[in-house]
């Protein structure tokens, strides 16, 4: 169990500081509904990504039994296809960062949050839960190393959820210092999602170079 804990760790680490979650959750907080939404939203985002960290690792679970031979190949195979991913997802974040002096726009989306309710929080939640495509990749790399990790049932789940956890704790200190209120969190709000946005590519190029440099030596060690 501490061996997986300690596999997907860093893949909680990058799901933490990933842009876009931050910067619907400091949105959320800083609109009429702030905290509500806020809870709920992260809330939804938990439960989603739990859901479909446990899905990913329940169809891998099994794969590598009773087959050593098998399960060295598994190990070797997975952990090629994810570095190759994670550095093709680095490139594509490189490819689009914003050209010097430019000023990045803000996504569409983020200027309908200030009339949001509850409902409509908790399904941006579920959304950049299960649909992001920065995240989904983490999420499936995850699973793999929990169900490849001949766990029982029930700490197949448990890690699921402290993998899940882990990934929310962001957004869960960003709700708890935002339902303050004053101006001064407020303002620190704001310029933290001006900086998010401006920043987006190149945090999430860094990021995927360094899972990808992982799961390369995770393959390489299996070898």
């Amino acid at each position: 169990m501490l061996t997986v804990l300690g596999e997907i760790l860093p893949l909680a680490f990058a799901v933490i500081i990933s842009p876009m979650p931050l910067v619907a959750v400091i949105t959320l907080l800083l609109g009429p509904k702030g905290r509500a939404n806020a809870v709920v939203f992260t809330v939804a985002f938990a439960v989603a990504f739990f859901v479909l960290t446990l899905a990913l690792a329940s169809g891998s679970k099994g794969t590598t039994e009773n087959d050593s031979f098998f399960a060295q190949l598994f190990h070797i195979v997975i952990g090629f296809a994810f570095a190759a991913l994670f550095f093709y997802l680095a490139y594509r974040s490189w490819k689009k960062r914003p050209r010097k002096g430019a000023t990045p726009a803000e996504p569409k989306w983020l200027a309908a949050m200030d009339s949001f309710g509850v409902v409509k929080a908790a399904g941006l939640g579920v959304l950049l839960g299960v649909a992001n495509i920065k995240n989904v990749p983490i999420a499936i790399a995850a699973g793999a190393a929990i169900g490849t990790a001949d766990l029982e049932w029930p700490l197949v789940i448990v890690a699921s959820a402290v993998f899940a956890l882990l990934s929310c704790l962001g957004l869960i200190v960003l709700s708890v210092v935002g339902a303050s209120h004053s101006s001064t969190v407020s303002s620190g709000l704001a310029s933290a999602k001006a900086a998010l946005i401006r920043h987006n590519s190149l945090i999430m190029m860094v990021l995927f170079v360094i899972l990808g440099a992982l799961q390369l030596g995770r393959a390489l060690e299996a070898l």
